[in-house]
């Protein structure tokens, strides 16, 4: 009775969002992608696999870089078993063949748990465990792996104020989605509390760390910071990088930058929005305030440009590194944060903002150690940026906190991987 409900709930969403679905299908970047969660195209095929191998799917970009450290140790402990990766986006999976080609047996798009794809899906993979990476919980695929008796497990989980009160609205029905995994490891103790109180059984619930911690950069030395600059044309200037900003956020950067610069020779500020496709609107923003503006994607930035836009994919990692001093987005708006570990892995002051609510323990607790700076409001992000290029010993002070904050958390990958291997069918490699 609960699949069949379930089943009709589905439908009932599917006709709701068809207007959406039509309308990411008349658009070229969107289309192949969109087929593929329709379980149409070859993005959506995965190849026939030798049965007992590990499929691990993650959402889109972040929790596809989450899952890079897990995907490695996955393959040194089992050299001999298959491993597919999934995603449900088209960046997810422009991420995942740029970064695991190498590494994994089958990459593709995880279709939407439609009657006539889930069947071939597993038929083709035949795993001997799936592993979810944070989330993307759908009744139907946890209901097929365990009737083919396939173990599964998450990692990474966490969940959110917002999360844990959709869950209790949910009542039974989310004690039922949890029911569907065999092994829960959450990224702290509030996560794990929070969903004990939802009713998730203790037994399956396990702390294991944050993913993060072990997928967060190597720091950049000298030459590679030279190397970097000279590419992106910022060789020789003072850098301010506003990384994975939302609608909302541009602006307060801007501002603050604009009362600053003077004060601050070859000052130059980098921002990077979360949707490499608001580019174009970014650099609009700042060119109405009358900077000159760069757009990466079109050219490296010429001398005298004052604000340049990362409008490419794969690259702010690593840009962090030419930062005197940072800003994580996502959190001056309803967003919930960013990933804070990459600035803080490069050694970089991390400014965020008040809403943290996706990395709440991991804020609170880079702020304690010295290498976080939380700001109330936009309006104050002039005042934390202006201090710390003004103090650059407390810069440096506060970058090296950030990095010895990041070393200090290792091993969720070993943790998870040792779980694996008591779930994975067949055991050993």
């Amino acid at each position: 009775m609960k699949r069949t409900l379930y089943s009709l709930a589905l439908g009932l969403g599917a006709a709701v969002a068809s207007p959406f679905i039509a309308a990411r299908l008349l658009r070229p970047p969107k289309r192949r992608a969109t087929l593929a969660r329709l379980g149409l195209g070859p993005l959506a095929r995965p190849p026939r696999l030798e049965s007992g191998g590990i499929w691990l799917h993650a959402l889109s970009v972040g929790e596809s870089v989450s899952a890079l450290p897990l995907v490695r140790g996955l393959r040194r402990r089992f050299p001999a078993k298959p491993i597919a990766f999934s995603c449900g986006t088209g960046q997810g999976l422009a991420t995942a063949r740029e970064k695991l080609a190498h590494q994994v047996d089958a990459i593709f798009i995880r279709p939407l748990e439609l009657p006539w794809v889930v069947g071939p899906v597993l038929g083709a993979l035949r795993p001997g465990l799936a592993i979810l990476v944070e989330g993307d919980l759908w009744p139907g695929w946890q209901w097929a792996l365990a009737e083919r008796g396939v173990p599964r497990m998450l990692v990474n989980g966490r969940v959110s104020p917002r999360t844990l009160r959709g869950y209790r609205r949910l009542g039974p029905l989310a004690r039922e989605l949890w029911r569907g995994l065999d092994l829960v490891l959450v990224q702290t103790a509030t996560d794990r509390e929070r969903l004990l109180g939802v009713g998730v059984d203790p037994g399956r619930v396990r702390v294991g760390g944050n993913l993060k911690f072990d997928s967060a950069p190597a720091a950049l030395n000298l030459e590679q910071r030279r190397a970097l600059a000279d590419e992106l044309g910022l060789a020789g200037r003072t850098v301010l990088v506003a990384g994975s900003t939302h609608a909302g956020e541009e602006e307060p950067c801007l501002a603050a930058y604009a009362q600053i610069k003077e004060r601050v020779a070859e000052l130059t500020l980098l921002i990077a929005p979360r949707e490499v496709e608001r580019g174009p609107a970014v650099a609009r923003l700042a060119q109405e305030r009358g900077f000159s503006v760069t757009r990466l994607s079109q050219e490296p930035a010429p001398p005298g440009s004052q604000v340049v836009v990362l409008d490419l994919l794969g690259k702010l990692a690593a840009v962090y590194a030419l930062g005197a001093a940072s800003f994580v987005g996502g959190s001056l708006v309803a967003v919930g944060g960013h990933n804070l570990l990459e600035p803080a892995a490069q050694g970089v002051p991390v400014v965020f903002g008040p809403r943290t609510h996706n990395f709440l323990e991991m804020a609170q607790d880079l702020e304690e150690a010295g290498g976080g700076l939380r700001i109330a409001t936009g309006a104050d992000l002039a005042a934390a940026w202006g201090s710390l290029l003004a103090n650059p010993d407390q810069a440096r002070a506060m970058g090296q906190a950030a990095r010895e904050f990041v070393d200090a958390h290792h091993g969720a990958v070993d943790r998870a991987v040792d779980a694996a291997a008591e779930l994975l069918v067949g055991g050993h490699a």
